[in-house]
Formats: structure tokens, C-alpha cells, sequence
């Protein structure tokens, strides 16, 4: 249970801070500050990242499945479900900054939101790291170390240093909407329900890997002992191909034993042709 989830939730909200890093960049361009050590830092925080990404790509890659495009789904559906809630952040964090007169506040909310989104990343990765159980001799702060952004942040960091030398002094957590606007952004980023909501979302839109997690469900709940229903899907497979395989084949590709099978067959009202 612990790597999936640390997986879809670090993923997300890692994909969330790239996403407005990258934001923060092209407004970062639109003012014609792209340049010298403003760009190199921009550039440096950006194949940080890249690292991170491509390595977490081949992990959703193996001689088996490829599980890249239904993870980019899964990573636009959280992207889509938390564009209102990050927005409100950014206007937060600009009201703060007008309220203390600092120019530009615009273009800066922007380039704080994104060191604001990193870090929480960074942060929320060592909460991860912290409450995982221990499991010598492996140590997963180091086994999953690349998804750790550190070094983006240090790079994002030199950006907001430079850019935003006015706003040192500003302190977010003080400032009560800010507080809440990140506690739900947390909270859409880190609770099973909505992870689940934009699983179900990746998987509608691939049909393959949802027939994959009904087969999964379905060899869980033969494992554990406990009562298993065909899904609409399943019993959309099998109405299509009971005459076309074998008892066998039908039954290892929706996960359940052969006697299960004929059951759910029967119920479905489903005979084998007779060949003559």
C-alpha cells in the first residue's frame, strides 16, 4: 500500500510544482528578466525536475505493461481538480504582497507560488520518509531519493533570490489565507478519496488498464476470501468473447478460478457453441 501511494501522491504533487514552475517562467520571459543568472537558475531548477521525471516515466514502464499514459492522465486529472484551489493561492499570496507595497507583486506571486509548491513537496516527501515503517537493510529515503525535490528548490530558490529580494522579510504562514489555501491543496493532494476520484478518471479514459484493475480486484477478493461480482466491464468481455476462448484464457484474464467462471456464465445466460 505504502508505494502506490506514495507514488500517486508525491507524483501529483510534484507534477503540481513543475506544472507552475514552469508558469512562473514564461511570465518570468513575458517581463524580459529571462536572462544571465535569472535563466541559468531557471534552466537548472528545470532539468532537476527533468531527472525526476525521467526516471519516475521508466518506473511506469516494464517488459509487461506500460503504465506511462494512463499515469499522465492520472497527473491531469489532479492537475484539472486543483486549478481553482492553487489559483486562490496565488492571489492570496499577492494580496500579502500588496499589502506591503512591493512592486511587481503580479509577476512575484507567481514566482513565489512555485517555490511555496516545491517545497511543500520537499516537505511532504520527508513526512512520507519519517512515517514509513522500517525495513532493513533497504533505506527508502535513499531508494526514492530522486523524488525528492531538493535540488529544484535550491535552483527555484536562487530565481526568487534574485527576483523577489523585496519580499525576504514576508512571512506566508502568518497570513491566514494563505494558510488555508495550502491546507486544501494538501488535502486534494494527499487524501485517499480524492486520489481515488482521479484514478477512476485515468482509468475511464483507458480502457485496457481499468480491465487490469478490475482483474487485480477481482484475484484480491478471491485471496481474501471475500464475495466477487463481475464489474459491467467483465461482463461485457465475457458476453464478447465466450465463444471466441477458452474457459481458461476467459478466466485468468478476469482473474477468477474456472468453476467461478461458469457460474458467472450461467448467470449471464452464456453457452459454449456445440461444434457438430
Amino acid at each position: 500500500m505504502f508505494q502506490p501511494y506514495f507514488t500517486l501522491s508525491l507524483g501529483g504533487t510534484n507534477d503540481i510544482a513543475h506544472t507552475y514552475m514552469r508558469d512562473a517562467i514564461e511570465k518570468i520571459k513575458e517581463e524580459g528578466l529571462y536572462k544571465q543568472r535569472v535563466k541559468k537558475a531557471c534552466k537548472d531548477a528545470m532539468s532537476r525536475y527533468d531527472v525526476f521525471e525521467k526516471l519516475n516515466m521508466q518506473d511506469m514502464q516494464n517488459a509487461e505493461t506500460d503504465k506511462r499514459q494512463l499515469y499522465m492522465d492520472f497527473l491531469d486529472s489532479v492537475d484539472e481538480r486543483l486549478k481553482q484551489h492553487v489559483f486562490l493561492f496565488r492571489q492570496a499570496i499577492k494580496r500579502v504582497l500588496d499589502r506591503n507595497m512591493i512592486k511587481d507583486s503580479d509577476l512575484k506571486s507567481y514566482i513565489i507560488l512555485a517555490y511555496e509548491l516545491i517545497n511543500y513537496s520537499v516537505e511532504l516527501f520527508d513526512k512520507f520518509i519519517e512515517g514509513c515503517p522500517s525495513c532493513p537493510p533497504v533505506n527508502f529515503g535513499l531508494t526514492f531519493k530522486p523524488a525528492r525535490l531538493h535540488s529544484v528548490r535550491q535552483a527555484w530558490g536562487q530565481v526568487e533570490e534574485i527576483l523577489c529580494k523585496d519580499c525576504v522579510s514576508i512571512d506566508l504562514n502568518k497570513d491566514e489565507n494563505c494558510r488555508r489555501s495550502l491546507d486544501v491543496i494538501e488535502l486534494n493532494l494527499v487524501s485517499e478519496k480524492f486520489i481515488n476520484e482521479s484514478g477512476t478518471a485515468a482509468l475511464e479514459l483507458n480502457p485496457d488498464a481499468r480491465m487490469e484493475a478490475d482483474r487485480h480486484m477481482m484475484e484480491w477478493d478471491k485471496k481474501n476470501h471475500k464475495k466477487y461480482e463481475l464489474t459491467d466491464r467483465q461482463a461485457d468481455y465475457l458476453r464478447e468473447n465466450y465463444h471466441l476462448k477458452t474457459n481458461k484464457e476467459l478466466a485468468a484474464f478476469i482473474g477468477c478460478g474456472l468453476t467461478k467462471l461458469r457460474e458467472f456464465a450461467k448467470e449471464l445466460g452464456l453457452t459454449k457453441k456445440k461444434i457438430a
